[in-house]
């Protein structure tokens, strides 16, 4: 027979009952229902219900002899009946298709409703005899469809005791039905520990009334009793027909109050402080994102610190203090302040999704940039200068050579010049700064030599030139941390707000990472993290949002951060808000989650909370740009170059001033009197005019001044020292400019 049919019939014979006088039906029962008369009773065990497939036992039997000796309320024919319908009718109606769980304890008063039941309901269930809390905990609370609970319960010990211990073992998302003798009864369940957070459960209560049954339902967050929903009387209930016994209670909760655990932690939460301290308000994106859920699922929150100031709270001897501690005595609903989606603390607390990801940093401080007069030497690399260097000392000699090496005789000097170390080191000097030189070469030799010479020097002068000018405006920082491996070697301090951190660089794969754990410190303020990380003795780790904040609030006088993000991250993390363990909250506060997330609300709100940082006193001195130091202006944002850009040009004209007096004073002092006593003069006679080609007034021995000035062979400057010396004498010599002839 089709199971539809089944059921017609089955309630077609049980209405047949009314048609049958109260007696008749009682002499009818009598052998099996004896309200107070337990010799009568036969025992209820798994074998009368053999035939019935969908019923699963759990337990020894219905009831126990032993067990009947308690006196218990009666329940009358009519009672039973009218109980049995309202229970069939409220699992045909709202637990269709729902796996049912049908728990009883072993008193004689609902025997005859769970032997009705067992016969009308078709959901596939399971049937618990309850003689402690241990046989609640040994029911399967979890199912991959919708679960009913019908639990008849006279003797509601074992429950209560059940809903106060076993916090793990109960389905919060089910649907419950509580059948209790009185409304107090209903009431210790619906203000339990495991009742507070379950959405629905449904309390029948015997009424005045023979066959009258009083409906109540649990307020959840909407008032702490519960409160009448409607009343069965014999068959039907007695409000209008579309009754919802299990409504959605958190989609609205008709402006519930819930406590919110939080503490100032910039910039997810900051605190906008009168002048005298007192908080006016809260704001910042985690504030933001709480107040957007207040207005959709219509609820108020109040908002408070955790009372022993530890946070987000640490496990101390088996108990944890701070915000934990509070969500996991039930003290607080929620919490926000960046908390870290972490494996370690699902135990006690439940996190919503994620409303945001960031990789976890490092922050030091930013190191003073390097003087400007040092940009002099940027636009090349260190190991560039000691090539030009080299190329510098070695072209003036190379030059000198060939010049020396291809002169034949009088007029055959390749640079039509006389010729010597100095000068040609002055000539390949002058083609370095980009000096145009006058004299020609006029041998192949030093033409080719001089031509690829011009082509080295204009490269170098140009490149020079081009990158001065960016580095001249650019002040550059100087070299420092910047990778995990230099922050491991660096031996410095990592420190960071609470220990979480720790446990992430200790279960790091990583060996420079999972050394840090060595270094690592946790301080209970940011004052005393970041007075350290200023003065450059502890590297900050943090959420990189986090970071940026503070590296924007921390400013020197001229608007650059004092503190700066290293390059490389590592660890992703989620950012949730928290909740109450198995808190009913949760689907509906994810799911707006959701949503704010694809609409991009979330970082509207990190946005508008620095902007409003920005103007608030307490940030206001930090965040200040500080003045311009580049005040010349022009349009366009071009800078004039001022004295702090070009204090290296002047350094540089202030040494070679000073190098040149220190030779003026050698040649006047030192020279001068060193020439005196070895018979040399360093001017010419009077009336004697001095040789400008040349450029020497000391003639050798054996040689005229006119030959000298005529077929003067550089290699003497090198071999003069070796020569035999010889007695000077006055030759006569010309002018090469006048063509006049002197006498010496």
């Amino acid at each position: 027979m089709e199971p539809k049919r089944l059921l017609w019939l089955l309630v077609f014979v049980y209405s047949a009952r009314w048609l049958v006088p109260a007696e008749v039906q009682r002499q009818s029962r009598k052998e099996v229902i004896k309200p107070g008369l337990n010799s009568q009773m036969p025992p209820f065990t798994k074998d009368m219900f053999s035939s019935i497939g969908n019923s699963t036992f759990i337990g020894d039997g219905m009831f126990s002899k032993t067990m009947n000796s308690v006196k218990t309320p009666q329940l009358k024919p009519r009672e039973v009946v009218s109980l049995v319908g309202l229970l069939s009718t409220v699992v045909r109606e709202e637990l269709s298709g729902c796996n049912l769980v049908l728990a009883y304890d072993a008193s004689d008063l609902y025997s005859a409703v769970v032997q009705d039941l067992l016969l009308l309901l078709p959901n596939p269930r399971q049937v618990v005899l309850v003689r402690s809390e241990n046989d609640l905990a040994g029911i399967v609370w979890v199912s991959s469809a919708c679960s009913g609970y019908l639990l008849l319960m006279n003797q509601l010990q074992p429950l209560i005791t059940f809903t106060k211990t076993h916090h793990h073992t109960w389905d919060y998302h089910g649907r419950y039905v509580v059948v209790c003798w009185t409304l107090e009864d209903l009431k210790v369940i619906s203000a339990s520990r495991k009742g507070k957070k379950t959405e629905h459960i449904v309390g029948v209560v015997k009424g005045s009334g023979e066959g009258e049954w009083r409906v109540y339902t649990n307020q959840l967050y909407w008032g702490e009793e519960v409160r009448s929903v409607t009343t069965w009387r014999h068959h039907r209930f007695t409000s209008h027909l579309d009754l919802d016994l299990f409504p959605d209670k958190l989609a609205d909760l008709q402006g519930a109050t819930l406590k919110v655990s939080t503490f100032e932690l910039a910039p997810s939460i900051m605190y906008y402080r009168a002048r005298n301290g007192s908080l006016l308000f809260r704001y910042g994106e985690d504030i933001a994102l709480t107040k957007t859920l207040a207005r959709v699922l219509n609820f108020t929150t109040l908002f408070a610190e955790p009372v022993d100031g530890r946070r987000w709270g640490n496990k101390v001897n088996g108990s944890w203090d701070g915000m934990m501690g509070e969500l996991g005595r039930g003290e607080v609903d929620m919490g926000m302040a960046n908390f870290f989606i972490s494996i370690k603390n699902v135990e006690i607390i439940d996190f919503t999704a994620p409303y945001k990801a960031e990789m976890t940093c490092f922050m030091a401080r930013t190191e003073p940039l390097l003087p400007r007069w040092q940009s002099l030497a940027f636009p090349f690399h260190p190991w560039t200068w000691l090539a030009i260097l080299v190329g510098l000392i070695l072209a003036g000699p190379i030059l000198f050579l060939l010049t020396a090496g291809t002169s034949t005789g009088c007029g055959g000097n390749p640079l039509s010049r006389a010729s010597s170390l100095s000068s040609d080191w002055f000539y390949t000097f002058g083609m370095h700064f980009h000096e145009t030189q006058p004299t020609l070469p006029t041998k192949n030799s030093t033409r080719v030599f001089v031509l690829f010479l011009w082509l080295y020097t204009m490269i170098l002068t140009i490149a020079y030139s081009t990158n001065l000018t960016a580095f001249l405006l650019v002040q550059k920082p100087p070299a420092s941390i910047q990778t995990i491996r230099e922050v491991h070697d660096s031996g410095l301090e990592v420190a960071a707000l609470g220990y979480i951190f720790n446990y992430t660089l200790a279960s790091s794969a990583d060996p420079y990472l999972n050394g840090l754990t060595k270094v690592y410190r946790a301080y209970p303020s940011e004052d005393v993290l970041f007075s350290r990380a200023l003065e450059g003795r502890t590297i900050v780790l943090q959420n990189r949002g986090y970071l940026e904040f503070h590296a924007t609030t921390h400013l020197n006088h001229q608007g650059r951060p004092r503190l700066r993000i290293l390059k490389e991250c590592f660890a992703p993390y989620s950012i949730a808000m928290v909740l109450q363990k198995h808190s009913p909250l949760k689907t509906k506060i994810d799911l707006v989650i959701g949503w704010l997330q694809q609409s991009g609300l979330i970082d509207h709100y990190f946005r508008n909370s620095l902007r409003l940082a920005a103007t608030t006193e307490a940030y206001r001195d930090e965040s200040k740009a500080g003045e311009d130091t580049d005040q010349e202006r022009g349009e366009g944002a071009v800078v004039a170059l001022n004295l702090d850009h070009t204090q290296g040009v002047f350094m540089i004209a202030a040494v070679g001033w000073l190098v040149a007096l220190h030779a003026f004073l050698i040649e006047t002092f030192i020279l001068e009197s060193g020439f005196t006593r070895s018979g040399y003069r360093r001017r010419p006679a009077p009336g004697i005019k001095p040789y400008k080609q040349v450029g020497v007034f000391i003639e050798e021995a054996g040689s005229s001044v006119s030959e000298q000035a005529a077929c003067f062979n550089p290699l003497s400057g090198i071999l003069g020292p070796f020569l035999p010396a010889q007695p000077a004498r006055v030759g006569v010599g010309r002018d090469v400019q006048t063509g006049e002839q002197d006498g010496r």
